[in-house]
């Protein structure tokens, strides 16, 4: 179903139209590679990164950082039987995070700053490899239904909002890719199933136990103490009022870790500004019990986007850049560490270039007032710039 194989299929096209320069020699076998591929069912999505971050107002720790990441996720068709309706993948993720020095592979903005939300927010916290997910995906009902069941990052299924959702090609800063109220685990034993019985209607479950750290294997410290259940239920209109698609999620969930349970809603709104408009708005709201939600105890991220904004200007040659403004209010959630302020407000200002059809160019600028956690600053400010490959 539509919005089901949005989140649930990859590609196998690597080449992206309105770049600067039309031809880079190494394309031409990443683009071949991905075709002699998806001829035997395997199809994914590569992106590495190289990012530089320099930082103002920190309260410990460098100003200055640097890394390399990577994220493959790939889906494999195992098995496809058109006649009964059904297929299976094999669905992973493989990750990896290098710093360039010592203080980039201990060091991240977020502790150096002292904040809810994570300015880097495609950084782990782990240097070197994780795997978020290993799991076996089957569609039903010529797709009408499906099951992931394994090591399920929930983050890959639930909250997948169109404007804001990748790191390595939207905005960056954490509370902009996913909602922070929401607990969407990684590395856990999980289930998450998806319903689409109509185009515009679909529902999502999901189902993770453990608390597994980052780079560990999933029954590294087990403990059914810690578990979630977020759920999402959402419309997906194709022309709303007038203004073009959008989509419109509801996101209740139920959590617990160590002895204490609870739950809380979330909110995830996307809608184009106009049925032949490149710009859009997304906005993001959500509360819950501060000990069981993701980092946040109530939050809200909203902001416009505008896909190709000089499309028009330079001859139609550059149209698949986005540029996007984005504002976030977090109020932290549960934490061992003393809160100096309540309320934390961040600022991004995001644009990202495609300078080949494989590589992207990303600067980015955050201005941050009343880190929770940094008694002795009331603003940091955050500049990094990334080069994006994504085969």
């Amino acid at each position: 179903m539509p919005y089901l194989t949005g989140q649930d299929e990859y590609g196998n096209t690597a080449i992206r139209p309105g770049a600067i320069f039309f031809f880079v020699p190494l394309e031409g076998p990443v683009q071949g590679a991905k075709y002699w591929l998806s001829e035997y069912g395997f199809r994914y999505s590569l992106q590495q990164t190289i990012t530089f971050v320099s930082l103002t107002g920190e309260k410990n720790g460098t100003g200055d950082l640097g890394y390399y990441t990577l994220d493959l996720k790939s889906k494999w068709n195992i098995y496809n039987a058109p006649a009964d309706g059904n297929a299976g993948w094999i669905s992973s993720q493989i990750e990896n995070k290098t710093g360039f020095d010592s203080a980039s592979g201990s060091q991240d903005a977020k502790s150096n700053l002292g904040t809810v939300t994570d300015p880097t927010g495609i950084w782990s916290d782990v240097n070197g490899f994780r795997i978020p997910e290993l799991a076996w995906q089957e569609s039903l009902l010529q797709g009408e239904i499906v099951v992931v069941a394994g090591v399920v990052s929930q983050r890959n299924y639930i909250d997948g909002n169109a404007y804001a959702d990748s790191g390595r090609s939207e905005f960056i800063n954490s509370a902009l890719i996913h909602s922070q109220v929401l607990p969407l685990a990684q590395y856990d034993f999980g289930l998450n199933l998806q319903w689409q019985p109509v185009d515009e209607w679909y529902a999502m479950a999901g189902g993770s136990i453990g608390d597994t750290p980052a780079g560990n294997p999933p029954w590294t410290d087990y403990s059914s103490e810690n578990w979630s259940l977020p759920m999402e239920i959402g419309y997906a209109p194709h022309d709303f009022l007038d203004l073009g698609p959008g989509i419109y999620r509801v996101q209740p969930f139920a959590a617990g870790a160590k002895h204490t349970s609870g739950g809380g809603i979330c909110f995830d709104l996307q809608q184009q500004l106009g049925s032949s408009s490149p710009l859009g708005w997304f906005g993001r709201y959500g509360f819950g019990d501060s000990k069981v939600t993701g980092g946040a105890g109530e939050q809200v991220g909203t902001g416009f986007v505008f896909k190709g904004p000089f499309d028009q200007v330079l001859t139609h040659r550059i149209s698949n850049d986005f540029l996007g403004v984005g504002f976030i209010w977090s109020e932290p959630g549960y934490s061992t560490k003393k809160v100096y302020h309540e309320n934390e407000y961040t600022i991004e200002s995001v644009y990202a270039l495609q300078l080949t059809p494989t590589i992207k160019i990303q600067p980015d600028f955050q201005m941050i007032w009343d880190p929770a956690f940094n008694e002795a600053h009331s603003r940091a400010e955050v500049f990094q710039i990334q080069l994006v490959m994504a085969w």
